[in-house]
């Protein structure tokens, strides 16, 4: 599985996969209707603004919305979601229509990956044989010294037992890439998971154990024996879990950057033979690496040694099946539903098929749907509109980076150089990858999925030792998301989010730049915020910051912490403000660039007059709350809680207007109001 570096506006627990059908149309996914930039029905005008915005904002939405039993979450994003879904399965029908496609080409081949996971009759049919061959292979270890036998294929389907693999940029030498080794392999969310007490986190340990038995006896297994053997895997994961980093330490990149030749590699963690397993991953010439986390991997030597051959062999059995579940027979999808879904989620039922296969083929197949997608939805004039955004946006960044009193003249000049060099990347890449040498047939879903796997990596881990491809995306076209990408100091932002409510170039100013202004102004703001801004102009990881300016960063930084930790979300379970930082830091200067370029352009174009009430001022900030509406189930509220880099919705709205003196005075927000704040307890960063 490769994994970059990149800090995204939501995390992928958001993000993925929560869609819900959409009635078909007939000649165009697009239908000729006035979108609402700003439907104020959905406010609650009970509540006031000063008391709680995001109630104010969403309340009546709030209300009345319900979150559907095939989801553990609904928000603006899964409205969004819901949207690109349908035009995705517009145009994923299209391309099986007639003759207007190659055999060989992109289209047939999302077309052809669909059709197989379609056929749940031949998936049925073939149960649990397709994992027969690797799970044979695993048996037939005879030795721990053999494990660079077993890893390498398994890595190459993007098993990352153990640990994983991935080609990126050198952070430490921008103008080429490094083979970077990470911490893997465990089969629970996160590493705290493993060492909970609490009653909800026994009960998940337990559905845990529950579940890998229940995958042993679905390859033939007594049931006995596989508790047994589950009881064991767990252990075993339990001793990853200790040595693993946690989720705040990962996002210190100092920390994480351990660079080392491929024989101090060897000496660190002598268990496996490295050069036997990258050649067998096809990298036959490497000389130094990165090794993100490098006291967990010379400690896999003595959880190694300490592991009976019999119970790493079960391990990568599990690791093997657990990721794969998706794409076989449905015993093994509701085995991984229940336990994932379900308990860890609170999702109650299980997705629509053909709603599923639409998301699988594009998440295997990105460029391919993503083009059809681009062709649907996203004229150029949205594009043209967007990058002018962006633009202003940067200046008014400029102009904050300027009136900041508390930053030296040197730490400013740097920090105009890096946004001065900032690259922008909107809607789509400039050219769409070329899936021609992937052997994808309608008659194995699992198959395909595992050809698509092999064709990623050996992509990626075949940019070692090339130039660096300035024009290389991260995410597909059709990805309601978006990303900094540090190392290449670059903003992405994928057609996909580029539509309503976060983008409608038909709307006004007001309204835009609270929607995808203050995305841009979010991802913008990611390189100067708590990691990003350990990194310079050119992408490296190198300290630009005088010494006196950076402990009055983190003294700054310090305020939103303790804000944000006072921020409860069910009883006794409060935002961690250390590991939202960055999150939390690119919201508030996101909103304050976005308003402040809202205010330049009226001054260019001249100010407009009152909608529906309401001020340009007030729609800005009415724009960007509508933004982070949803309704989470309670369990998939605390996964994010331990999890996840980003705050929940509420917060990420009632958390920086808080601290913004253009909102006090646009809603009139008065001393003694819940929303005010001293200006000594206001976070003043960017």
């Amino acid at each position: 599985m490769i994994k970059l570096k990149k800090c995204m506006l939501v995390g992928a627990l958001v993000s993925a996969g929560m869609l819900v059908s959409c009635e078909s149309t007939q000649d165009s996914a697009q239908e000729e209707t006035d979108v609402v930039s700003l439907d104020l029905n959905l406010r609650d005008t009970t509540v006031a603004p000063n008391n709680d915005f995001y109630r104010y904002t969403n309340g009546g939405w709030l209300d009345k919305t319900e979150i559907p039993s095939d989801r553990s979450a609904w928000g603006s994003f899964h409205e969004l979601f819901e949207y690109n879904e349908k035009v995705l399965s517009f145009v994923l029908d299209e391309a099986t229509k007639g003759e207007l496609y190659d055999e060989n080409s992109n289209e047939i081949k999302a077309a052809n990956f669909y059709a197989s996971g379609m056929d749940s009759l031949g998936i049925e049919a073939q149960g649990a044989e397709p994992l027969k061959p690797m799970l044979a292979q695993i048996d037939q270890l005879q030795s721990k010294e053999e494990l660079d036998d077993i890893l390498a294929p398994l890595q190459k389907v993007s098993v990352t037992a153990f640990f994983n693999v991935f080609v990126g940029i050198d952070d430490k030498q921008t103008d080429s890439y490094i083979m970077n080794v990470t911490q893997s392999g465990l089969g629970l969310p996160d590493r705290d998971y493993y060492f909970r007490e609490d009653q909800t986190g026994q009960e998940i340990i337990s559905g845990y154990k529950a579940y890998m038995t229940k995958l042993f006896v679905l390859v033939g297994e007594d049931s006995t024996v596989a508790a047994a053997k589950a009881e064991n895997i767990f252990a075993l994961e339990s001793k990853l879990a200790e040595n693993s980093m946690t989720r705040l330490e990962r996002r210190d990149p100092d920390a994480n950057y351990n660079k080392i030749s491929i024989d101090e590699l060897q000496k660190n963690s002598s268990w496996l033979d490295w050069k036997s397993f990258f050649s067998g991953i096809g990298v036959d010439e490497i000389g130094e690496l990165n090794v993100n986390q490098l006291a967990y991997i010379s400690q896999l030597t003595e959880v190694i040694g300490d592991s009976e051959l019999e119970e790493i062999k079960d391990y990568l059995k599990i690791r093997f099946i657990s990721p794969n579940t998706a794409y076989l027979s449905n015993d093994f999808v509701m085995a991984a539903f229940d336990f994932y879904n379900k308990q860890l989620s609170g999702q109650q039922e299980m997705r629509p098929r053909a709603k599923r296969m639409v998301n699988s083929t594009n998440a295997n197949l990105g460029d391919a749907l993503s083009k059809l997608y681009v062709d649907e939805v996203f004229p150029p004039e949205a594009k043209e509109k967007c990058l002018e955004m962006v633009n202003n946006i940067k200046e008014a960044m400029h102009k904050r980076i300027d009136q900041l009193t508390w930053m030296s003249e040197e730490t400013k000049k740097e920090a105009h150089t890096k946004l001065t060099k900032l690259k922008v990347k909107i809607g789509y890449p400039d050219e769409w990858e070329d899936y021609s040498s992937i052997d994808i047939s309608k008659d194995s879903y699992i198959q395909n999925r595992w050809n698509t796997s092999t064709f990623d990596n050996q992509q990626n881990w075949g940019k070692l030792g090339q130039p660096i491809d300035p024009n290389e995306w991260h995410m597909a076209a059709s990805v309601v998301n978006a990303y900094y990408n540090p190392p290449a100091n670059e903003i992405v932002f994928p057609a996909g989010i580029l539509q309503p409510p976060f983008y409608n170039y038909k709307a006004d100013d007001a309204v835009n730049y609270g929607g995808i202004g203050a995305v841009i102004g979010h991802e913008i703001t990611h390189g100067f915020d708590d990691s990003g801004r350990k990194y310079n102009h050119e992408g490296e990881l190198k300290d630009w910051w005088t010494e006196e300016d950076a402990a009055e960063f983190e003294r700054r930084a310090q305020v939103m912490v303790e804000q944000y930790n006072g921020f409860e979300v069910q009883d006794t379970l409060n935002v961690n403000g250390e590991l939202t930082l960055g999150e939390n830091i690119a919201d508030l200067g996101g909103m304050l660039i976005a308003y402040d370029a809202l205010q330049m352009n009226f001054e260019k174009n001249g100010r407009p007059g009152i909608i529906d009430d309401m001020t340009p001022e007030q729609r800005f900030f009415l724009s960007q709350a509508t933004l982070w509406r949803g309704k989470y189930r309670p369990q998939l509220e605390q996964q994010l809680l331990i999890q996840d880099t980003h705050s929940l919705g509420k917060f990420r709205v009632n958390g920086p207007v808080s601290s913004m003196k253009e909102f006090y005075e646009a809603f009139e927000i008065k001393e003694g109001d819940p929303l005010w704040r001293s200006e000594e307890e206001r976070v003043d960063i960017w």
